[in-house]
């Protein structure tokens, strides 16, 4: 299974009942597409670290605005 469909997943059951997995497209933008707010994000995360064993920094965040960053993070952190 490749990252994105494993991120969809994680969001699914991060977000179930409260965000629409039809949204979480690559080219999404987190806030405005899927309204993801910082708490959310912060789920997000964790949930994403336990189910690809990385570990996210601070700095990772500011940059993440679409669904595509996250998977490219993903990705880079699972490679170090």
């Amino acid at each position: 299974m490749d990252t994105y469909s494993r991120l969809l997943e994680v969001c699914s059951a991060v977000f179930e009942g409260e965000i629409d997995p039809a949204t979480i497209t690559i080219d999404a933008s987190l806030r405005e597409d899927i309204g993801i707010n910082s708490i959310g994000l912060l789920y997000m995360a964790m949930a994403i670290e336990e189910e690809f064993g990385i570990k996210f920094t601070n700095d990772d965040f500011p940059g993440l605005q679409t669904v595509k960053d996250v998977v490219d993070l993903i990705e880079k952190k699972v490679q170090q």
